[in-house]
């Protein structure tokens, strides 16, 4: 069957191969994955996806939502490259080239930057175009000769777009693409939303609750906040700040933080010390799940304090977009989204004494001021929906794609 050469509004249909690692969602770039192929089908165009999703954390979940939107998935080579194992390396690339070849895609969509040795050589063998979003800081000191051919950077936030400039990617091919999320995924929560989802976790009404959800390591900020939880107990403890909405229940009651996410065996016993060196009872540890709404709901205030700058900092406008402010690093995206008058809500992660008055006072701050909540699901709104994401990223594959 021929394919259709142009989409509904007339632009040119792509056929576009999409190569990442892990398919289930343990984290913002597998999301985004997830979510961009929905929309790009949605669209009119064509997408296969290479993927080691074999080799990847929770893999027996990540097959099914790709394969219910009717995507072909293909086993792709190990993409690692080594100095010693140069030669063997790039024989495995180039007969992966060989492979997209036949495949006659469009444009080659390679959402692990790190992996850029890998699309170049397979970019040069099948002789597409290739595009390489950048979710995260460079993984090298100098890309040089990577960064060379047919290859177009995709940076999620201008700061990416400066460290990856400052590696040796040219700055007229770095197109810079925020990230987006749907605003109707992360609605903002009602008193009864509120009650529910914490009657789930066992959380007192009454309970002032800060949440961190994601990777649950050092380079996120964990060990950090927890250090800084400490702080803000002690300081609690003449303050007493309250909960959002205010709750009818007699009394008040130290904050709570819940941590919810993935331990990893290298870093499980350090996160696992620090939590037993706080009081009992202070710290709720929940297991990484898919659907963080009801956490978002349960939370009076979201921290995002990672240690290693984020390239977007999607965690931060999914908890705006419910109307939870953010206390959040202020390098990276995350900086980058708290501007324009929210710098008040960035810290600087390592300094656990700030980052502890940080929470305190923006949770005071939630209490109150009323209206906070309501513009933060604003701000999300104006910047960071899907549709100037979408727009902003077919634009790019287009301009980049075969001719």
């Amino acid at each position: 069957m021929t394919r259709r050469k142009h989409t509904q509004d007339g632009s040119r249909r792509l056929r576009i191969g999409v190569v990442t690692t892990g398919l289930a969602i343990t984290g913002g770039l597998e999301r985004c994955v997830l979510e961009d192929t929905a929309e790009l089908l949605a669209a009119g165009h064509e997408v296969e996806i290479w993927h080691r999703n074999a080799h990847s954390p929770r893999s027996e979940d990540g097959r099914a939502p790709f394969e219910a939107m009717g995507v072909p998935l293909h086993d792709a080579v190990d993409y690692r490259f080594g100095i010693r194992t140069a030669v063997r390396d790039a024989w495995r690339f180039a007969r992966q080239g060989l492979r997209l070849r036949r495949a006659n895609l469009d444009v080659l969509w390679l959402n692990r930057p790190e992996y850029l040795p890998f699309g170049r050589l397979a970019s040069l063998v099948s002789g597409v175009p290739l595009a390489v979003h950048l979710h995260h800081a460079p993984n090298y000191n100098r890309i040089g000769p990577m960064a060379g051919g047919r290859t177009e950077f995709l940076a999620v936030s201008k700061a990416m777009a400066t460290a990856w400039g400052a590696a040796g990617a040219p700055a007229d091919r770095i197109t810079i693409v925020p990230n987006g999320i749907d605003t109707d995924d992360f609605p903002a929560a009602t008193p009864a939303d509120v009650h529910r989802a914490r009657a789930v976790l066992g959380i007192d009404d009454a309970t002032p609750t800060v949440l961190y959800y994601g990777r649950l390591t050092r380079a996120k900020g964990v060990l950090a906040l927890l250090e800084a939880w400490g702080r803000v107990l002690e300081t609690a403890t003449s303050r007493q700040p309250e909960t959002v909405p205010a709750s009818a229940s007699s009394g008040r009651r130290l904050p709570l933080l819940v941590l919810a996410g993935a331990l990893y065996p290298d870093e499980a016993d350090a996160v696992n010390r620090a939590v037993a060196e706080l009081p009992e009872d202070s710290v709720l540890v929940v297991p990484e799940r898919d659907d963080v709404v009801p956490l978002l709901h349960a939370a009076d205030l979201v921290v995002a304090p990672s240690i290693e700058p984020e390239g977007f900092g999607r965690v931060v406008v999914e908890a705006m977009s419910t109307g939870r402010p953010v206390v959040a690093a202020a390098s990276g995206g995350t900086g980058e989204i708290l501007s324009d008058g929210w710098e008040r809500l960035t810290v600087d992660p390592s300094d656990t004494e700030v980052l502890a008055k940080r929470v305190l006072d923006v949770l005071d701050e939630a209490v109150h001021d009323p209206s906070l909540g309501e513009r933060c699901r604003t701000w999300v709104l104006d910047r960071y929906g899907r549709a100037p994401h979408v727009t902003a990223l077919l634009d790019a594959l287009q301009a980049r794609a075969r001719r």
